[in-house]
């Protein structure tokens, strides 16, 4: 007379703890990894007693009281591997978290990474050509932070690459001509920076470009024609960057284009191209 309410029993314990033997864990090796990029970052308060991916577990860092406006601190997995039993970093984004150490080379043990955000930190040091290896890599921020040397062309092996963005830093040297060959790059943003030399005539390339800012910058020579070849481009800014005129006559026929800066330029007078005919225009 019991015994099926027994069965029932036995069947739901055993289903449980088939449930909790096989939940999702970070692989060994990656949460190594982040060991050591929280050292060279001077991240303190990620808890190694719990798994970062773990979202039923307490919170793996501890929470400040000092929170600030925009301030994230994110470490995104994906767990849908083996069955949903296995995961891997996906995404870290450490917004405004006043992080003092160094650009951490070690992210590169993080091999299905699509995002490294470290906007508006302090990190020093240079810009990783280990992070060149890296062939899920869509997304890379370091703005707002006190990375110096130049741009290594390793990043140039990244074929996934959709967004660059290093502004407000002290990077220096010329931008590589092999960055001519980003195949997917959507954004470069290198704004406020010590970089110098002529815009290479391999960026013609970079057919999939939407947004190309350059301003506050020392380059030198004049703005290339070749922007007019691409045709994506919707945000535009070149203001001292250092460039001379003429202003390309084609910028003003391009059919995406609607945020257009262009100001202080060096050497003689340059005559700005009519407009009339571009509708799409909404920041000049």
């Amino acid at each position: 007379m019991f015994f099926p309410w027994c069965l029932t029993l036995s069947l739901t314990v055993l289903i449980c703890s088939v449930n909790l033997g096989y939940a999702a864990t970070l692989v060994t090796d990656e949460v190594e990894a982040l060991k050591q990029i929280a050292k060279t970052l001077g991240k303190k308060n990620w808890n190694f007693n719990v798994d970062p991916c773990r979202h039923d577990e307490p919170s793996w860092f501890t929470h400040t009281e000092d929170i600030r406006v925009n301030q994230v601190n994110q470490v995104e997995c994906d767990c849908s591997f083996y069955n949903n039993t296995t995961c891997h970093v996906a995404r870290i984004i450490l917004k405004r978290q006043s992080l003092g150490g160094k650009v951490p080379p070690e992210l590169f043990r993080l091999p299905y990474l699509i995002e490294i955000d470290l906007t508006r930190n302090y990190l020093n040091g240079t810009i990783p050509r280990e992070w060149g290896t890296m062939q899920r890599l869509a997304r890379i921020s370091l703005l707002g932070n006190r990375v110096t040397g130049g741009l290594p062309i390793e990043l140039a092996n990244i074929s996934t690459l959709l967004n660059l963005t290093l502004d407000y830093n002290q990077l220096s040297g010329n931008i590589p001509p092999q960055f001519g060959d980003f195949s997917s790059l959507e954004k470069l943003s290198l704004i406020s920076n010590n970089l110098t030399g002529e815009l290479p005539q391999s960026l013609a390339k970079l057919t999939t470009m939407k947004d190309f800012r350059i301003s506050d910058n020392n380059f030198s020579g004049n703005i290339p024609n070749f922007i007019e070849s691409w045709t994506s481009l919707r945000r535009l800014e070149i203001q001292g960057s250092g460039l001379s005129g003429p202003i390309p006559y084609g910028i003003a026929s391009m059919a995406n284009l609607s945020q257009l800066r262009i100001s202080d330029l060096k050497g003689n007078e340059s005559t700005f191209p009519l407009l009339r005919n571009n509708s799409n225009f909404k920041n000049m």
